[in-house]
């Protein structure tokens, strides 16, 4: 397996991967997902490869494409409560499903981190949906730890009578 910066060359296949990706948040979370619409998903990777902030790395055994991950520098501005912070999010991770549970993700990760480094950036950070257990167990495998917790009301809470 190598892993490979991807190009204009490489939109349909990464779109192919990212499709069961975004069905499955659609399944789960309607109300913030869009179901899967190709054109709109291939221009988002058009201009992602071609945004100097994002790099898109792919996993490749011979011909096939095996997954991929996108990766985006974040920079934070200082303000009353935080210094300013400049970090590597990994927003999206997508292998196909034939080929999981073969060191794919683990492979995309490590080059990730790679590129953190190469950036003078140590940190990688990633948000998992709290439906996706599979994800969550696989990124705790890989070492990443919880550091904050979003959470929300589906609906208000109800008000205490005097």
């Amino acid at each position: 397996m190598q892993i490979l910066k991807a190009g204009a060359a490489h939109l349909n296949i990464i779109v192919a991967l990212n499709r069961a990706v975004q069905e499955l948040h659609v399944e789960h979370e309607p109300r913030f997902f869009r179901p899967f619409d190709g054109a709109a998903v291939t221009e988002y990777f058009r201009r992602a490869t071609n945004d100097s902030a994002v790099t898109v790395l792919l996993a490749v055994d011979g011909e096939k494409v095996l997954g991929y991950v996108l990766l985006r520098v974040q920079e934070r501005a200082e303000n009353a409560f935080s210094p300013p912070r400049r970090f590597v999010e990994l927003e999206h991770v997508a292998v196909d499903p034939a080929s999981r549970k073969r060191g794919v993700a683990s492979a995309l990760v490590d080059e990730a981190f790679s590129v953190a480094q190469s950036l003078g950036l140590g940190d990688l950070e990633l948000s998992v949906w709290d439906f996706n257990n599979d994800a969550r167990r696989l990124f705790q495998k890989m070492g990443f730890t919880p550091c904050r917790h979003r959470l929300r009301a589906r609906r208000p809470p109800e008000s205490a009578a005097p």
